[in-house]
Parts: C-alpha cells; sequence; structure tokens
C-alpha cells in the first residue's frame, strides 16, 4: 500500500507547524567495532550502543507561526528537549520520540535497561529567501533515544 505524501504535517503539541512541506527520519545505527586480529581471514566485529539518528523537516518560511517555526528557533536557542513533536503520514498516524523506555519501542520488555524518555533536539534550522521564489526553512533534530511508530 503506498502512502501519499500530502497527508502528512509535523506538529509540536496541539500545533501544527505551518507551511511544512516534507519530513524525513535517519533511523537507528548501531556503533559497529572491528574486533579481527592479526592473522584474522575474515573480519569480526562487536557491537556497541544505538543511536536514534535524526529528524529533519522542511517548508515555507512563516516568521508569524509563533506556536511552530518560532518556538522551535527559541527552542534551538534554548537547547530545549522537544518530547510533544509528532511526525504524522497520515490523517491520524504518526511517529513521535518514545516516551515510556526511552531506549526501544514501547512495550518492549526489559528489567535491565532505563526507563529515560527520548526526546528531539533542534540542532540547526536554516532560512532561505529567492526572489523568483518563497521563503525556506529548514530544521534539523537529533534524537535522544529513540523515535516510535506511536499510532
Amino acid at each position: 500500500m503506498a502512502i501519499v505524501g500530502k497527508d502528512g504535517k509535523v506538529s509540536l503539541g496541539t500545533a501544527t507547524i505551518l507551511g511544512m512541506g516534507q519530513w524525513s527520519i535517519d533511523g537507528i545505527t548501531t556503533d559497529e567495532f572491528d574486533a579481527s586480529a592479526f592473522g584474522s581471514i575474515w573480519k569480526a566485529f562487536e557491537y556497541g550502543m544505538k543511536d536514534g539518528g535524526s529528524v529533519s523537516f522542511s517548508g515555507h518560511f512563516d516568521p508569524t507561526d509563533t506556536t511552530g517555526q518560532v518556538a522551535l528557533q527559541v527552542a534551538n536557542l534554548n537547547n530545549t528537549p522537544l518530547t510533544s513533536m509528532r511526525l504524522y503520514y497520515n490523517t491520524t498516524s504518526y511517529y513521535e520520540a518514545c516516551q515510556t523506555t526511552g531506549w526501544f519501542a514501547p512495550g518492549a520488555l526489559s528489567v535491565s535497561q532505563p526507563t529515560i524518555p527520548s526526546s528531539l533536539r533542534i540542532t540547526s534550522f536554516n532560512i532561505g529567501m529567492d526572489k523568483s521564489g518563497l521563503g525556506t526553512i529548514s530544521f534539523t533534530t537529533k534524537v535522544s533515544g529513540v523515535v516510535v511508530k506511536a499510532n
């Protein structure tokens, strides 16, 4: 089943971030360490910690969007963790920073892992103007923990 991109959106809490037209999640990666030694014929690897990746989104610049674009710029300035950002891929289904374990998808069982909710931090934003087009804005975030399909 194909998903139509026009039904997506980015929200912060209950506010839709105005003007957005693209979002992407750069998913989970795992540290990889070469454990091979002198005399090895094949490389051997050990695996370490996971990295929740990053999220980026962009669209049309709207300096009057105080609950969306401006709020994200302020979050960048103050290094504020965001726990209520949602990336919708249709009118009801979305991805968000996991708020149940901080280390894996909701419902996962573990007695040895701490419960630390995940968050996103705006690491950069860029505003652009072109005499032949509309103003643009883009945001990049770093995931602390993991982003999961929540609904």
